[in-house]
């Protein structure tokens, strides 16, 4: 019965992936999302069916297109590869607590997919969507506290905190520390995560933050004023933070007592 649970969850990633690397490439060309076909970005001919099952069609293809024989980008398979492995990972996480598809387990989905968006638009955009950002706070702050994600006291506290934390940052240099999607972001995380956890992934945010600068600075592909997507740490902090943010506070309390 396990195996039938992780192929299914596997599945479920690999085509909400798939569905991911789309809606970002029509949400930035401002196509419609419901009714439009898929289409290779490069000539616009139609995808058919059987070349669009995920990570497979792919590799079948070599990862042209079967009518102009562009190249697609590597992040279609990352991304379809991806989510397969992190549902699964969640499924797995989740496993001894309920052993069965939960509301949880289809929350923590949901989650992990509009982090995962968010990481890659800001990347290659250096933007914040806010429809996605703030819709998807406002789903996950009506159905966390019915499913006991968190409680509505701890993710109103979290919003404060997280928006007001990039907020002020933003007043104080005018907006030349932060953007105003960080502040969007910051708010998600105090839903997601709630004001406790979101202290840890603000830290780990900024850990992170600090060695990728510093690495850049060496490599000489960033300068200090550079511009850096701050939006793909604070995904990847709150995706950790998810997931192994109370051992992290049980491990420093213990450091300090």
């Amino acid at each position: 019965m396990e195996v039938i649970y992780i192929t299914i969850s596997a599945l479920f990633g690999l085509s909400f992936g798939s569905f991911l690397n789309s809606f970002e490439w029509r949400l930035k060309q401002g196509r419609s999302v419901l009714k439009e076909r898929s289409m290779c970005p490069s000539c616009g001919m139609p995808v058919r069916w059987y070349d669009n099952i995920p990570v497979i069609s792919f590799v079948i293809l070599g990862g042209r297109c079967r009518d102009c024989q562009v190249k697609f980008s590597w992040q279609y398979l990352a991304v379809e590869l991806w989510m397969g492995l992190v549902f699964v990972f969640i499924f797995w996480f989740e496993f001894n607590a309920v052993q069965y598809f939960s509301p949880v387990i289809f929350l923590q989905w949901f989650i992990v997919w509009v982090l995962t968006f968010i990481f890659i638009y800001d990347l290659k955009y250096m933007e914040v969507v806010d429809s996605v950002t703030l819709g998807a706070a406002g789903i996950i702050f009506i159905l966390g506290g019915f499913v006991f994600w968190n409680n509505f006291t701890s993710m109103l506290i979290g919003v404060a905190i997280g928006a007001g934390f990039f907020l002020l940052q933003f007043v104080i240099s005018k907006g030349k520390w932060v953007g105003g999607g960080d502040i969007r972001i910051g708010l998600l995380m105090g839903v997601i995560l709630g004001w406790e956890l979101l202290l840890v992934a603000l830290w780990i945010a900024y850990v992170i933050g600090a060695i990728v600068g510093v690495g850049l600075l060496i490599t000489k592909k960033k300068g200090m004023k550079s511009e850096v997507a701050f939006g793909t740490f604070l995904t990847v902090a709150t995706f950790f933070t998810m997931f192994w943010g109370e051992p992290i506070i049980d491990w420093y309390l213990r450091l300090i007592y």
